[in-house]
């Protein structure tokens, strides 16, 4: 599916409670913020729509002036000890009305090594709203992720910090080398982006 039919969503509101004090998203990693791997990545790709599912101004001030000068809409998750599931529902919540979106491609901010290139096959895959196309690294289905509007209601009743694990589960399956797919959640994963 053409990327001008897709709303990439970004999800960037966890709590990071592994990660201790600081906020990990803004941690530095290979000469930039954690984040800002991801959201440049996916901001460069032409999709329908940009959208950012983020906690509050005050608790992530520069995650939001980074968003908003990459173009992002900033859909606040007050809620994100709800977990994943409350920032996914938010998100489609906002997509929703969109009506030249035909799926969502789930990204996770703090997964910073993810290629343009990934992101483009996973929406090259999805033939039609009806898609499910998950990323694995041969094991188990992940984000980055495409889900399709006729999915919409399901990913609506999501609870918990499980996300999409089971629609994802079921969807075409597009390998990506482990290290890609390895998300920052402690600050000794960031030992691994230091050069040699």
């Amino acid at each position: 599916m053409r990327t001008e039919h897709i709303a990439a969503v970004l999800l960037a509101a966890g709590t990071s409670s592994r990660f201790g004090e600081e906020d990990k998203l803004m941690a530095q990693w290979r000469g930039k913020s954690v984040a800002v791997h991801t959201l440049e990545a996916v901001a460069s790709i032409a999709f329908a729509e940009l959208v950012a599912v983020v906690r509050p101004f005050a608790q992530a001030p520069e995650l939001h002036r980074r968003l908003e000068r990459r173009g992002y809409s900033i859909v606040v998750n007050d809620r994100s000890e709800e977990g994943m599931s409350a920032s996914i529902v938010r998100a489609v919540q906002h997509v929703q009305p969109i009506r030249r979106c035909r799926g969502i491609l789930i990204c996770l901010a703090d997964m910073p090594d993810v290629p343009q290139t990934h992101y483009n096959r996973i929406c090259m895959a999805a033939q039609d709203s009806r898609s499910v196309v998950a990323s694995t690294d041969g094991f188990s289905s992940s984000p980055p992720a495409f889900i399709g509007r006729k999915h919409f209601p399901e990913l609506l009743a999501l609870r918990g910090d499980q996300g999409a694990r089971a629609l994802l589960s079921h969807g075409i399956q597009i390998e990506a080398m482990t290290a890609c797919l390895r998300d920052i959640d402690t600050p000794e994963d960031l030992l691994d982006g230091k050069p040699l």
